[in-house]
């Protein structure tokens, strides 16, 4: 049975498969109920059917019992069907949940499901009644709903939805937000460095610990995101606050690390990048990927998608310097058909494993000889404990980011890891604010 292909034997439409989805015992990367543990002061209520309510309820308890506190739920049952009081039960659970908690909560965000799609709830007249029983916490409207992931993808629906409460207010100079991070952008992203340097404040949900705080990102002039799913939070915020753009692509082009770059600084009225500094940051990045072949040789290198956003682009990237990528195990096309056709080009026997293909629950992942893998997914996929263990980039970004993951790389290289116990917990490094524990 046929559970990968290789890259010259398929075309770009063919590289992932669809239809019936198969659920990897490798549990990936964060879902909307890590995200909401960011807000400060936040508490997240789930409307759903028992069965539904058992996962969002096991992932937070892997997080730890501080998590745990910031969860609460409301079961939907056939009474409630029957009875037709869908969206009394909704106001009465939460009413219950507010008074009930130790610390008033400053944010609520209510998650309701499927099914009050499918019973057309009218849980807007709910939340209005809410909002003015509690004027002073913010209500907003989250789903989980997997009948909708691919026209209303849940990730980047809350990344939105969260920033929904910000209002319009004057702008403060030297102040900019990063949105829809789920680890922060420290000293491994160029431009949290360009910003530092420059004395301009840095607002980051995934930092912030104060809901005051919070609120300051309304202030800022522009917002830098990081990732495809933070583009729908970005408009709306440009549109509602009138807040510049900028999107820094995930890419190990350094042309358009440049590019991206210089638009980041002229947004702020910055003077770009010296050539001479670019020089110089392209020569120790080209001194850290030679040190890192010559420590790993031809070791082989599996990359996933969801230690980073764009696994072909990276694969591309590897393989120009020389690396021995073996294969790319990915849920959807996050790379461009330009991307895909290059990489075809330099290793057409590249395998590409489609992560949520049916057949991949029969599969026997075996491999010759060490093989070094960029994310867990990958370490399960071709069953090595060699390893990179991140999570949607961790915070790496343009040449400091391509550096660190060198180093991180060389160090999966020289230490096993115990995979099955790393696979098995859903977007580890998740602990909070924390961050990506590397």
């Amino acid at each position: 049975m046929e559970y990968f292909k290789v890259i010259k034997d398929i075309s770009y439409k063919d590289a992932v498969g669809s239809g019936l989805v198969y659920s990897s015992p490798c549990r990936g990367g964060w879902n909307i109920v890590h995200y909401g543990t960011l807000v400060p002061g936040g508490h997240m209520i789930f409307v759903c059917p028992v069965s539904c309510l058992r996962g969002v309820v096991l992932t937070t308890a892997e997080m730890g019992p501080d998590a745990m506190k910031l969860l609460s739920t409301i079961t939907v049952g056939e009474d409630n069907i029957l009875n037709g009081d869908m969206e009394e039960e909704l106001r009465r659970g939460t009413e219950k949940v507010i008074e009930s908690l130790p610390v008033r909560p400053r944010m609520v965000m209510i998650f309701t499901s499927c099914i009050h799609h499918f019973l057309t709830v009218n849980y807007q007249r709910i939340y209005k009644i809410l909002r003015e029983e509690y004027p002073d916490i913010d209500f907003i409207d989250c789903y989980m709903d997997p009948i909708m992931r691919k026209k209303t993808p849940p990730m980047a629906n809350l990344k939105r939805q969260i920033l929904r409460v910000l209002k319009p207010a004057d702008k403060k100079d030297g102040q900019v937000n990063f949105v829809g991070n789920c680890f922060p952008m420290g000293e491994n992203c160029d431009l949290t460095n360009l910003l530092t340097e420059n004395g301009i404040t840095i607002y980051d949900l995934s930092t912030i610990e104060d809901y005051d705080d919070f609120h300051k990102m309304e202030q800022s002039k522009v917002n830098f995101t990081f990732h495809a799913n933070a583009a729908w939070a970005a408009k709306d915020l440009k549109v509602r606050l009138s807040q510049g753009w900028v999107a820094m692509r995930e890419t190990y082009d350094y042309d358009a690390i440049d590019e991206d770059m210089k638009k980041a600084a002229e947004s702020l009225g910055l003077a770009p990048l010296s050539k001479e500094h670019i020089v110089k940051e392209r020569e120790k990045t080209e001194a850290a990927v030679t040190a890192l072949k010559e420590h790993i040789g031809d070791t082989p290198l599996a990359i996933d998608d969801t230690a980073v956003d764009r696994p072909l682009e990276l694969a591309l990237y590897l393989l120009k310097h020389g690396f021995k990528v073996e294969s790319v195990v990915m849920e959807s096309k996050a790379d461009s058909e330009e991307v895909f056709e290059q990489v075809k080009k330099l290793n057409p026997e590249l395998k590409i494993y489609s992560a949520e293909n049916w057949t991949m629950r029969r599969a026997h992942f075996t491999h010759e000889g060490k093989l070094i893998g960029i994310g867990a997914r990958s370490a399960y996929a071709r069953d090595t404990g060699f390893f990179v263990d991140i999570n949607e980039n961790a915070g790496l970004y343009g040449y400091a980011g391509i550096r660190e993951l060198c180093r991180l790389i060389a160090e999966a290289a020289d230490n096993e890891q115990d995979t099955h116990a790393i696979v098995t917990k859903k977007g580890w490094h998740c602990n909070l604010k924390e961050g990506c524990i590397i």
